[in-house]
């Protein structure tokens, strides 16, 4: 699994790095499993490779889930606050509890939250409960966090989430997963 994450970060870097070149303004989500966060070998010497690639902190997203970012422990916490100081900026996805403190989130660098579509529409959908997305989605922006649905699979989905407020959605209905061109 560290193979194919390392694989994954640099190929990230390498489309960062192209974008950064032709000046093009866009943000690269670059997932990083929790054996690599833990591997004590490979993941400082990403951070100090990364260092050396600063400039890329505007075009790359590191994104853990939920669970992962729950049981970092203490190294885990310094190497990423390290690469946060760099200017990277983080996301957690696979979000499974609502209940999540958005300030905590803020003050360990995430700038992005991302929830599936069900979920948020499971817990959201009813009229009577989109008090509590309104009340979610203001500490949200107070904690300067983007709110990301993901999976939107539907225009009766998207319907539904214009609806509620979201700041992005991504899924099949805006573009099926391809390859990128040669040479990209």
């Amino acid at each position: 699994m560290t193979a194919i994450d390392n694989n994954l970060l640099f190929r990230s870097i390498q489309l960062a790095r192209k974008t950064h070149r032709h000046k093009l303004n866009y943000g690269l989500f670059c997932n990083i499993s929790p054996y690599t966060l833990r591997d004590t070998s490979f993941f400082p010497e990403f951070i100090d490779f990364m260092a050396h690639n600063a400039r890329l902190a505007a075009s790359l997203i590191f994104e853990f889930s939920q669970a992962d970012l729950a049981a970092h422990d203490a190294d885990i916490a310094r190497n990423l606050a390290r690469l946060a100081a760099m200017g990277f900026r983080f996301a957690i996805d696979q979000v499974s509890s609502l209940d999540l403190d958005f300030e905590e989130l803020r003050a360990r660098d995430v700038s992005f939250v991302k929830i599936e579509a069900a979920v948020l529409l499971a817990k959201f959908g009813d009229p009577q409960a989109e008090i509590d997305l309104v009340r979610m989605k203001r500490t949200l922006d107070r904690a300067r966090i983007a709110l990301i649905v993901e999976k939107v699979e539907s225009e009766q989905q998207l319907v539904e989430l214009l609806d509620l407020s979201v700041d992005f959605g991504q899924g099949y209905l805006f573009g099926e997963p391809r390859l990128s061109r040669a040479g990209a």
